[in-house]
This record gives C-alpha cells, structure tokens and sequence, in this order.
C-alpha cells in the first residue's frame, strides 16, 4: 500500500518501484474517494486554484466516468445540480449570474 500525503513522497515511491521492478498497486478505491471528495468539498490547497474550479471538476467527473463509477455515484438530482452548477458559470446577454 503507498500512503503518500505529498508529491515528493509520491516522487520518491515511485523511483523506488522502478528501481527494484516492483510494480505500484493501483488503489481503485482510494482514487474513487479522492475524486468524490474533489467534487463535494474545494480542498483547501487548492484555494488559490479558484479560477480552475471547473478544470478540477472536468477531471474529477471524466476520470469517475472512466473508472465506470459515474452513474454508480451519482443520483439524478446530484447530476442536475453538477449541470446546473455549470450553466452558472456561463455569461448570458454579457451579465454574469452569481447567485
């Protein structure tokens, strides 16, 4: 198991994998909970990233799609509020809608 909390430990893991020929474990449940966390809670170092919010978002949803866990995770009423949450973000007739 590789429990990594930074990218240098990832780095480090990593090299240590190539070097001994050790492959590294894909931790499929880990990666489903990382990316439902990045959709329901803006992680706090990524505060800054606020004007990517939505490139995160992108991610996170097409790498659960790509998991197959896409329509597992989500019900119809989250689904709507991901696409509205979207078309907020959208300028119509030159005003923004940040309500």
């Amino acid at each position: 198991m590789c429990d990594v909390s930074t990218e240098e430990q990832l780095l480090e893991y990593a090299k240590k994998a190539a070097e001994t020929g050790v492959p590294l474990k894909f931790e499929y449940k880990k990666h489903i909970g990382f990316l439902i966390r990045h959709l329901n809670v803006f992680p706090e170092p990524y505060n800054t990233l606020e004007t990517s919010r939505n490139t995160i978002f992108l991610f996170a949803i097409s790498a659960l799609d790509l998991l197959g866990e896409l329509d597992n995770l989500l019900t119809p009423e989250r689904r709507q509020g991901y696409i509205d949450w979207i078309y907020d973000l959208q300028l119509t007739n030159g005003i923004a809608d940040f309500d």
